[in-house]
C-alpha cells in the first residue's frame, strides 16, 4: 500500500508493472489516483490472508529447499499465525476501523485464519505430489518470488515485476510461470504470464514456455497459457502503448461502475462522489489546482 500524498501534489512515475498496467486499462481514473495522487488506498482483508499466504507458501519452499520440509511442515500453524500477523498490523495501521475494510461476502480475520493454513496445505501437498522442480536462475538463485524486473523493448522506463515461482518440468524439459491465486477467480487470460515470461527471457534469455495460476482453494492449477506469443518486443510494445496514455495525461473515470466496489481509492474519485475527492481528483471543483490564481 502506498503513502498518501500531500493535498494536490502529483507524482511522476518512473516505472510500470503488470498489475499498474491493468488498472491503467480497467480505469485510467483509479490509476491516476493511485499511482501519480497517491491517493489513500482503503485496506482490503483478502489482501492480508492471500499476501499471508504467498509468504508462508514462500518459507515452505525455501525450508523445503533446505531439506528441511518436514520441520516446516510441523511449524505451520504458528507460522501462518505470525505472518498473517504482521499483514493484520499494517492495514490496522492504515485503518484502526475493521468494520471500514474490503472484504468478501463471510470474510473475518477468524474465517481467514481457518482458511489460510488449508490454502497453504493445499499447495503443499500439491509440491508433494507434482514431478515439476524449483528452477534456479543461472545466477544460482531459487526462482521463489524472483525479481525479473527489468527494461523491454519499445517501453521506455523499467517494468517492474515479481513471479511467485518458476518451475522446471523434467518430463518436458521446459520452464513454467506459476502465479499462486488465494482468492476465487481464475486469470481471463495469459497477460500477466507473458508479462512475466518476457522479463525472465530479456534477464536470463532463456523460454518459459508455460503460465499457469494455482488455484489454492482447488488445490491443484488451473488452465495453462502458452507463451510463445509473448516475446520481449511484443510485451514491449503493449507496456510502450500504455506509457504513451501516461503521457497524454488523460485520465477519465472508464471503470465499469458495476466494479468500482473494488476500487481501493474510490473515496477520492469525483466520478463517485468520494469523500477525499476535492484533495486527490483534479475533476472535483474543490481540488486545489482548481483554485483561482
Amino acid at each position: 500500500m502506498n503513502s498518501p500524498g500531500k493535498p494536490g501534489e502529483i507524482r511522476q512515475v518512473k516505472h510500470m508493472s503488470h498489475s499498474s498496467r491493468e488498472t491503467l486499462e480497467r480505469c485510467a481514473k483509479s490509476w491516476f489516483l493511485k499511482y501519480m495522487a497517491k491517493a489513500p488506498q482503503r485496506p482490503a482483508l483478502w489482501s492480508a490472508g492471500g499476501t499471508a499466504v504467498h509468504e508462508v507458501t514462500e518459507w515452505y519452499d525455501l525450508m523445503a529447499l533446505n531439506g528441511k520440509a518436514d520441520i516446516a511442515t510441523s511449524a505451520l500453524g504458528g507460522t501462518w499465525e505470525t505472518l498473517f500477523g504482521h499483514q493484520l498490523a499494517k492495514i490496522r495501521e492504515k485503518e484502526p476501523n475493521e468494520n471500514a475494510w474490503r472484504k468478501s461476502a463471510g470474510d473475518s480475520v477468524a474465517a481467514w485464519n481457518a482458511l489460510g493454513p488449508e490454502l497453504v496445505q493445499a499447495y503443499i501437498d500439491w509440491r508433494e505430489r507434482s514431478p515439476w522442480e524449483i528452477w534456479t536462475t543461472p545466477d544460482g538463485e531459487p526462482a521463489i518470488e524472483l525479481d525479473v524486473g527489468g527494461m523491454l523493448p519499445g517501453c521506455p522506463v523499467e517494468i517492474k515485476g515479481y513471479v511467485d515461482r518458476i518451475f522446471h518440468d523434467p518430463m518436458f524439459d521446459r520452464l513454467v510461470i506459476l502465479d499462486l491465486k488465494s482468492g476465487k477467480r481464475a486469470p481471463k487470460s495469459g497477460d500477466q504470464f507473458g508479462a512475466y515470461g518476457a522479463l525472465v527471457a530479456q534477464k536470463y534469455g532463456v523460454t518459459a514456455h508455460l503460465g499457469v495460476p494455482f488455484m489454492n482453494r482447488k488445490g491443484t492449477v488451473g488452465r495453462a497459457y502458452e507463451l510463445a506469443e509473448y516475446t520481449p518486443a511484443a510485451v514491449g510494445a503493449v507496456f510502450g502503448a500504455a506509457w504513451k496514455k501516461v503521457q497524454a495525461g488523460s485520465f477519465p473515470a472508464t471503470g465499469f461502475p458495476g466494479e468500482c466496489f473494488i476500487c481501493d481509492v474510490q473515496a477520492a474519485c469525483a466520478a463517485q462522489n468520494g469523500p477525499l475527492a476535492h484533495i486527490y481528483d483534479p475533476a472535483s471543483p474543490g481540488h486545489p489546482s482548481n483554485d483561482p490564481p
